[in-house]
C-alpha cells in the first residue's frame, strides 16, 4: 500500500474511532465483532491569489459523514466542520457544504472510481482501542472546485479513494 493510501486509511479509521469513542465508553463490554464500513476519503487543496482552500470530505456508512473546510493560512483559524448522515457522493457527483464565518463553503464536482481494487489490511492502537481492518479501496478520479464568498478555485486531491472494510474494535486491557 502506498504511503498516501496508508495515511488516508489511517485517517479514515481515526476519524471513525474519534466519532464513536463516546459511545464506546458508555457501552457494556462485549466481544469484538467485524463490522462493515464503506465510504470515501477525499483530501484536497486549492490556491489562487487571495483564496486558499483545504478540505476533507469523509463518508462512513456506519458512523456518518464529515466535511471540513479551512480557508487561508492554516493558523488563521477560518474553518468549518459539519457532520451529517447525508451522503456527499451520489452517482458520481460530490457536493458538500459547510458554514465558515457565517458564509457557505461548497465543495462540488465529480468523483468516480478508477482502477483495480487495492487490498488493505491494517492494525493499530488508538487510545484504549485496538483497531483491525481488512478489505479494499479503489482510487477516485476527482474534478472538484471550492466556492466561497463569490470566489471559485479548482482543487487538487492528493488523497481520494473509496473503501470497503471489515473493521474490528477491541478494548485494550
Amino acid at each position: 500500500m502506498n504511503t498516501k493510501s496508508a495515511r488516508g486509511l489511517a485517517a479514515a479509521g481515526l476519524l471513525a474511532t474519534t466519532i464513536t469513542s463516546v459511545v464506546a465508553l458508555a457501552a457494556p463490554a462485549q466481544a469484538a465483532e467485524w463490522k462493515t464500513e464503506k465510504g470515501i476519503v477525499v483530501e484536497c487543496h486549492g490556491h489562487k491569489p487571495g483564496f486558499t482552500v483545504r478540505t476533507t470530505v469523509y463518508e462512513n456508512s456506519r458512523y456518518g459523514n464529515t466535511v471540513q473546510v479551512g480557508l487561508g493560512n492554516p493558523d488563521a483559524d477560518r474553518d468549518g466542520m459539519r457532520q451529517t448522515d447525508q451522503k456527499f457522493l451520489v452517482d458520481g457527483f460530490l457536493r458538500a457544504t459547510v458554514q465558515v464565518e457565517g458564509k457557505r463553503a461548497v465543495i462540488k464536482g465529480t468523483a468516480t472510481r478508477v482502477g483495480a481494487r487495492i487490498p488493505v489490511s491494517e492494525s493499530f492502537d488508538d487510545g484504549d482501542m485496538r483497531i483491525d481492518s481488512r478489505g479494499f479501496q479503489r482510487k477516485l478520479r476527482t474534478d472538484l472546485v471550492a466556492k466561497y464568498d463569490g470566489k471559485i478555485v479548482s482543487l487538487t486531491c492528493d488523497t481520494a479513494f473509496y473503501y470497503n472494510l471489515e473493521v474490528k474494535r477491541t478494548p485494550i486491557g
